[in-house]
């Protein structure tokens, strides 16, 4: 199933210009899932199914799942980029999930995810490892206090710390859809040096609002005009 929601992207997010969100596209390691305008990303591993972040609605997200062979229940981590609703809302249905995010995202989860807490507080540079999968955390403070993004095996999930348009630039989300904007462009800046800094191999750019698209190209040209 392809799923397009570009008006509700449009009229959500006051973007004019976004990638359409495909369902069940995979971007090597990881497969968008998506809900209305926004997506989540799952990951599987021997130790099982992961999740970055848990969509909107439980429903949908269930749903979502069971395209994928699983339950709800099989999940065993959900590693947030951030907490906004759209990205919590199905948190209450992954009764055997873990919850895993940056310490100072919790105040949005706790306001956002019926009092939720945080399983494992993570760390910037931290490198996660679910049986043989290892994941990168990078913390990406701007869009919330506590965001976050993740590499895995050359994907870089980015929940809203980016946005892919429909000719393949990168962008970033609406200066009144984030806490801090400036803060924002300048983390992810930090982020691409860090990631050069480190000879990591970045192959796709999976944002939760739009589709994503293959090579850092789109990003470094967004570095290049925001320094």
């Amino acid at each position: 199933m392809r799923t397009l929601w570009l008006p509700l992207i449009m009229l959500v997010l006051g973007c004019s210009d976004v990638k359409g969100i495909d369902n069940k596209k995979a971007y090597g390691p990881v497969v968008s899932m998506i809900d209305l305008f926004t997506s989540c990303q799952l990951l599987e591993t021997s130790a099982g199914p992961v999740l970055f972040d848990a969509c909107w609605r439980k429903d949908e997200l269930a749903a979502r799942l069971r395209e994928q062979g699983h339950a709800p229940q099989d999940v065993i981590a959900v590693l947030l980029t951030h907490a906004h609703p759209d990205h919590v809302g199905g948190l209450e249905s992954l009764t055997g999930a873990r919850l895993l995010a940056l310490p100072d995202e919790q105040e949005l989860i706790t306001r956002n995810a019926k009092g939720d807490t945080i399983d494992e507080a993570l760390t910037d540079g931290q490198v996660l490892r679910f049986g043989e999968t290892e994941v990168r955390v990078y913390a990406v403070p701007g869009h919330t206090k506590g965001s976050a993004a993740f590499l895995i095996d050359g994907a870089l999930v980015l929940g809203d710390s980016g946005l892919i348009t429909s000719g393949g630039a990168f962008t970033h989300v609406p200066d009144d859809k984030s806490e801090d904007p400036s803060q924002l462009i300048s983390s992810v800046v930090a982020l691409s040096d860090r990631l050069t800094a480190e000879g990591q191999d970045v192959r796709w750019i999976v944002p939760a609002h739009s589709g994503g698209v293959e090579g850092r190209a789109a990003l470094d040209a967004f570095v290049a005009a925001n320094r």
